[in-house]
Formats: structure tokens, sequence, C-alpha cells
């Protein structure tokens, strides 16, 4: 928002200082308001404060001679410890003479303020200011937000603003209005209802201004909407109305959790998929909702005469169905157009005032800043799935191999994961029916985008290794990797498993691995038993393995065998003792010995703890008998060269 809405520059002259300063002075006193803290005060200010994001928020009161800050949020220095300043350093009386907003970007660069101003003592850069008035409408003070750098300031902010500056201007006049109650009973009545009403406004906004910022969903917005107007407005009949792209209206009942078809519920694209809705009417409608969409302004009618007015028979009816005399609707506000709309209705007439209407903008408008950044998170959400989920393997067919793996993210929203798992034919297979296959199973450290394109990256930097030390061990690839990693400072750091297999003569398999710090595999056997194969070496990506020579592991497997790679997602979370939940997962897939692979990684998958703080991988192998006796394979060169020390069956 420009400065255009700065009044021409004022100057308070002494003829209107003395006019206005008798009048204020009075009212002033009788308020009860100087220098001192008031805690009504302070609270608009901390207000102010949150609401507008700014470093410094005054409500300021001029006398004669100074200006003083009953309610302060932020300020420092000697003008914290007195709670004043000469007028001098006071915007505040530009506001109180002119009677209006003042709104500048940059004091420095605005020729309108009066030379008299000490701007270099001041600390001020950017300044919105709103008088605070009277019952007469006469300006006792302002309420005022700074910013210590230039700051175009948004209309949202200006209304932001205004609005408190309302209820702390209603906080004022009520403040006068009990000043009289001795005398005025009347008075005293009705100021007391004002009271009450204005205060129920006040928290609220109040309430409004922080309810929102957990908010993640659609749902968690429908339900905040709720919560805020279901209270002290107290009506009969709340409905949140939302709009999609195709111009259709939807209404989210309260309770509700169906899922449907995407539909683009905040109109820009994107869809929770959680969030339930039903098709209420298409956009061009005559229902208060509809008009309230179109039309971008609140909708009011008192009672159901002022309704026929301007809209159908049919609409009528069916607020009569509903037990409706005053209709409320309040536009939901979104990029280009609105949302949606607040739907609010109450059983008797003329149920709300002029500034409960505020009140409801206002809610409704931070509902559509929660939608928009619920649609945002769920971009991001996906866009950051979708790339993890693109970056796994789809496992090759190996024959005498079948095998079947699972990724699961975490529970929390974006925490995302370095979780990963591949399979590979390994270049230099000698014979197509005994194929070498490599495996690999990791977890780089890091719940973020940044540890998706990491793991993304030491997958394909492992494979590169394989293909670049073709019949070489798993310790040499997994060293050659951390070569790289370190001399190009990837920084990846993690746990892995890698590891080789391939049939020899005999018909058993002959897997070799070697383990960087990774939750062991599990080797199912075929009588049911299930072991942690525990050799393992140090993580990899810290100082501590640099230098450290990694070391191969051989194992032979009988045919019907399986192995179970995972990441400690299944096994690892907080209130979990590690050793229990490994031991659970050991008599789980024990359980399914002889299951197919999909069944072993579902049970294993099965057993994740809610709500899961951690992604999971689960990789399962089976090991197969030959079709016929191979005498003649040649087994890889890092087969030959030394043999196995551990063997099954």
């Amino acid at each position: 928002m420009s400065d255009d809405t700065t009044h021409d520059t004022v100057s308070l002259t002494p003829e209107r200082a003395a006019r206005d300063s008798s009048e204020r002075l009075t009212a002033l006193r009788r308020a009860g308001l100087g220098a001192d803290s008031d805690p009504e005060m302070e609270r608009f200010a901390a207000w102010v404060q949150r609401a507008l994001s700014v470093p410094v928020a005054l409500v300021s009161l001029v006398q004669p001679d100074r200006q003083v800050f009953p309610g302060m949020a932020g300020l420092t220095g000697p003008a914290a410890t007195a709670r004043s300043t000469p007028l001098t350093h006071s915007f505040c009386q530009y506001v109180v003479t002119s009677a209006h907003p003042l709104v500048i970007t940059d004091v420095r660069l605005d020729p309108r303020l009066g030379d008299d101003l000490e701007l270099p003592g001041l600390g001020v850069v950017a300044y919105a200011g709103m008088p605070l008035t009277d019952e007469h409408d006469q300006v006792l003070g302002s309420l005022g937000a700074i910013d210590t750098e230039p700051r175009c300031w948004t209309t949202d902010e200006i209304f932001a603003l205004g609005e408190i500056a309302r209820s702390c201007s209603t906080e004022l006049r009520l403040r006068l209005a009990r000043y009289d109650t001795s005398t005025e009973t009347d008075r005293r009545d009705e100021a007391a209802s004002a009271q009450r009403r204005a205060h129920q406004r006040s928290r609220m906004l109040l309430r409004a201004s922080q309810s929102f910022s957990d908010t993640n969903t659609v749902h968690d917005v429908r339900a905040r909407i709720d919560e805020l107007l279901g209270g002290e407005l107290a009506p009969t009949y709340v409905e949140t109305v939302l709009r999609d792209r195709r111009g259709r209206l939807h209404s989210l009942p309260a309770g509700a959790r169906t899922p449907t078809e995407a539909d683009d519920l905040d109109g820009d694209g994107d869809v929770d998929p959680t969030a339930p809705r039903e098709l209420t009417a298409p956009l061009r409608s005559h229902t208060p909702a509809a008009m309230a969409i179109r039309e971008q302004r609140v909708v009011h009618y008192r009672d159901r005469d002022e309704l026929a007015t301007a809209h159908p028979v049919e609409t009528v009816e069916a607020m009569r169905r509903r037990g409706l005399h005053t209709v409320v609707a309040a536009p939901v506000p979104g990029h280009a157009a609105s949302a949606g709309a607040i739907l609010l209705g109450w059983d008797r007439h003329d149920a709300v005032q002029t500034a409960d209407l505020l009140t409801i903008a206002t809610i409704a408008g931070y509902a559509g800043q929660a939608l928009r950044r619920a649609r945002d998170l769920r971009h991001r959400e996906s866009v950051a799935h979708e790339m993890q989920n693109a970056m796994l393997t789809v496992l090759p067919e190996v024959e005498g191999l079948s095998m079947a793996a699972r990724y699961a993210p975490a529970d929390a929203r974006l925490n995302v994961g370095g979780d990963w798992y591949d399979v590979t034919v390994m270049p230099g297979t000698r014979r197509p029916d005994a194929p070498v296959v490599g495996i690999s199973v990791g977890d780089i450290v890091g719940h973020d985008l940044p540890a998706v394109t990491l793991m993304g990256q030491v997958r394909s930097m492992l494979r590169q290794a394989a293909w670049d030390h073709p019949g070489k061990p798993p310790s040499t690839v997994l060293s050659a990797f951390e070569t790289a990693n370190r001399e190009l400072r990837l920084g990846a750091a993690g746990t892995a498993v890698l590891a080789y297999s391939h049939r020899i003569a005999d018909g058993r398999w002959l897997v070799r691995w070697t383990n960087a710090g990774h939750p062991p595999p599990i080797l199912i056997r075929p009588d049911g038993t299930a072991e942690q194969l525990v050799d393992h070496d140090a993580l990899f990506g810290f100082d501590i393995a640099v230098g450290e020579v990694r070391t191969d592991h051989e194992l032979l497997v009988e045919p019907g065998s399986a192995l179970l790679l995972h990441t400690d997602g299944l096994v690892d979370a907080p209130g979990l003792d590690v050793d229990a939940a490994t031991e659970a997962l050991l008599a789980t897939v024990a359980q399914v010995a002889t299951a197919t692979p999909d069944d072993i990684v579902d049970a294993a998958m099965g057993r994740l703890p809610e709500p899961a703080h951690d992604d999971a991988v689960a990789l399962a192998i089976r090991f197969h008998a030959a079709s016929e006796a191979s005498p003649d394979a040649v087994p890889p060169p890092w087969a030959r060269a030394r043999p196995s020390h551990r063997g099954v069956g």
C-alpha cells in the first residue's frame, strides 16, 4: 500500500493544541490513562505487534508537552523507561490534529512532515497510525505500528490495524462511560453491555489471529472456524462453503472426513484429499454464500423478510427449514478471487451488530490466509514425496530370486527423509543364468529435501562405483564412494548395507556384504528361524570413518531362505526400546518365513510405530533353488579370491 492514505501535512498549532488539549485531557483523566502501564492498553499494543509483525507498537496519548504510552510492545531505551517522549518525537500528534490515519512508507523521504520532528533520534522509518476516539469522535491518541526499515503497508495490514484501533477505541469509550455511571444509570447499563460485546469481539479476534497458525489442512481450518464463531456469537448454524476451479461450491460438514474426488477447494489447482465435502450449488446460484463469494462482500439479512428481497423463494425456504432468521455470509479471500464463504445463521431476528460483522469478516480473512498456507504446504509435501518416490528403484527380474520392497514416509508433514533401497544386476556377469546381483539399503542423515537429494546422489554414486570396479567386493565399492563423497565435499552421511549375491554350482547362494553402521540384515531360514547378520563397521560420512578399512562378510544361503534389509524407522522411535522392537521384528518375520517377499515386507512394515516419526524401508529377497545344476557357473572374481568363512546349511 502506498502513502496515498497519508493526509496533507498538518502542524500542531498552539491554538488548536490549546483547544484540543483542554477537551482531550479531561477525557483522558476520566479514562484514568497516563504514562503508567495499563493492562488493557498493553494488550492492544501486543496485539498490533503480533498481527502486523512489527518491531514496535504503541498506544500513544498526547498531553500538552509530551506523548505518553499507557500501552507499548517492543519499545526500548529511555523512551521505554519513561513511557513518554517530547512532542518533537511524536507522530501521534499528526494523527490527533488531523483526526485521520497516518501511513508512511519511509519518514526520511516524506516531505509532508514538519521540520520540527527530530527524525534521527526516533529510530522510526515506517509508521502506520490509527486514531483512537471517544464517544464524540474526538481523537484522544493513536494506535501506531512502527518498523525500523522502509515498509510498504498492505491493505490487509491497514485494515487489521484499523480493526484493532476500533476495539481499542471501544475500550476507551467504555472507560469514559464507566466514569459517569454513578449519575447515568441507563448509560451505565448500555456501556456494560457494549463492554461485554467489545471484550468478546476483542478476545475472539485475538484468538483468531493465533488459532489458525497451526492449521495444515482444510479440515483443520474448518474446525477452527467452528471453534471461533460457535462461541461468543452463538450462531444456530455454521457452514463453510468452498469454491473449486470449476465454479462449484462445496460444503465442509463438521466432523466428517470423507475422501472424494480431487476438486481444488481453494480455487488454485490443489486439493486436500482428506477434506470432507459435498456439492451444494453452482457459483451462479442465488444463495447468500454464493453471493458473498461472487461479490466479495459480507452479506447480512436481519430477518427472512430482508432475505426474501434479495433471494428466490427456494433460498428463503431452505433457511426456514433450518429454523434461521438472521443470516450472515462472509467471503473467504483467495489469491485472485474469493475461495469460499462462511455462512452463519441464528434462530432469532436481528441477532448480530455491525461490529459483529467486522469480527466475522476478520475471521474469514484469517481463514483465507490459513487455506492458502494449507495449499502451499500440500504442494511442498506432494513435491517432496513425489521426488523421493521417483528416486526409488524399480526392482529387476532376476532368475532364481523374487523380491519386494516398501517405502513409508513419516507421518509428520514434509518430514521426508533419505531412506533408500536399490537392486541391480552387476556388470561383468559371465552367465545369464548366474547373474551377480547388487543390493543396497541405506539412510541419509536428515528429514528434509536436502536429505532426499543427497539420497539420490548416494544411490547413483554407489551404482557408478560398482560399474567402475567390476568384480571387486562390496567393501572396495563402498570405500570408492566414500572417497568421492569426501573429495567432492558432497557432505552425505548416514548408514548403508551394500551386498552382492549369486548362485554357486551346488545351487546355494553366496552373499557377501559390507555394513556401514546400518541396522543388521535379517536372514530368514525355511525352518522359521530368523537371525540378524550383526557384523558391521562405522557409519559413512563421519570423521570416525576416515581411513577405516571396510570389511566384507560372507554367507552361504540355502534355497528357500529369505533376506530382509530395512532402515531404522522400523525399530527406532521416541519412547521405543530398540532392542525390544528388534526382537519383535524378528518374531514377526519368522512367522512368515515361507511366505512371499510381499508378505514379508508387509508384515515388517505393519510394525511401524504410530505415529511414525521416521520414514522406513523394507526390502525382502527370496532365494530359490536352481531348475537345474550349473556346475560350470563362473563365480565373480571376489568370490574366487577367498573362501567364505561362514555358511548355512
